[in-house]
């Protein structure tokens, strides 16, 4: 009956009376809480206790371990034992005095899930307080350094972009190849002047090689202006002619006479 909430179903809604008409708890109210909160009332409810009695005894009662201590203030709270609740939370903001968020959150096991620069986010000053002033003058001041460290990492993250060349292409880059991409667009390239060249003096277009790639033929059909006089010239032509006729003359009579002497070796060599 000193609790507000189970003292209502008793004797507003009849519940509690059997098992039939058991007392529904809240689910935050377990039953090592419920226990706890049952010696706090036992305590509590019997007359004639002194304060400093009382007093004594909420001390020793608080002092329990955190996890535990949140439980059952969360169970107070959901059955209206406003002492408790008080009690509970008051052992809590005791814990948390003086405390940085960092330790507070190890010391309730809480998970960080804030950045940095929500961290650093200015807080309400609606009463003026100088102290919360200094303080987000501070948090500008770091919101700034935490800005100047982000630009210097992207930078540096720019210069150290990672190379995704295949092995292939960077041995053809330290051997002087370019590389296959490299070489496709020095190609592409010659392709490209060529053709502007052909557009330019489409006069030379038939006399061009065909099929032969970028290379130029160094013993094209086409005159040569070698500098030297017709005449010398004439003379040189006839000494190549007639060298030319020697030539065809004595070179079937060559043949003819190697290919005896192999045949007379090849007898030779059988007996």
């Amino acid at each position: 009956m000193f609790c507000p909430m189970i003292c209502r179903e008793i004797v507003k809604n009849g519940t509690g009376s059997s098992k039939n008409h058991a007392i529904v708890l809240p689910e935050r109210v377990s039953p090592a809480s419920l226990s706890l909160i049952l010696d706090y009332c036992r305590f509590h409810q019997v007359p004639g206790r002194s304060n400093k009695e009382r007093k004594s005894f909420d001390e020793k009662f608080v002092r329990i371990d955190t996890e535990k201590l949140c439980k059952l203030a969360s169970a107070a709270l959901g059955l209206q034992l406003r002492p408790l609740v008080d009690l509970t939370c008051g052992a809590l903001a005791r814990i948390i005095g003086g405390k940085t968020p960092d330790e507070v959150r190890d010391i309730f096991h809480l998970p960080d899930d804030l950045t940095e620069e929500e961290k650093l986010e200015p807080l309400k000053n609606i009463n003026d307080d100088p102290t919360i002033r200094l303080l987000n003058r501070l948090y500008a001041k770091k919101r700034k350094e935490l800005q100047e460290r982000q630009k210097l990492k992207d930078v540096q993250t720019q210069e150290e972009q990672k190379d995704e060349r295949s092995l292939d292409e960077l041995l053809c880059f330290i051997n002087g190849d370019g590389g296959s991409r490299g070489g496709k667009a020095a190609k592409n390239k010659r392709k490209n002047k060529r053709r502007k060249d052909q557009a330019k003096n489409p006069a030379k277009t038939n006399s061009e090689p065909v099929n032969k790639g970028d290379v130029e033929d160094p013993f094209d059909d086409a005159e040569l202006d070698d500098g030297l006089d017709p005449a010398m010239r004439e003379e040189i032509d006839r000494e190549v002619a007639d060298f030319a006729m020697k030539l065809n003359l004595v070179w079937p009579e060559r043949m003819r006479l190697d290919q005896d002497q192999r045949m007379e070796s090849h007898v030779g060599a059988r007996w």
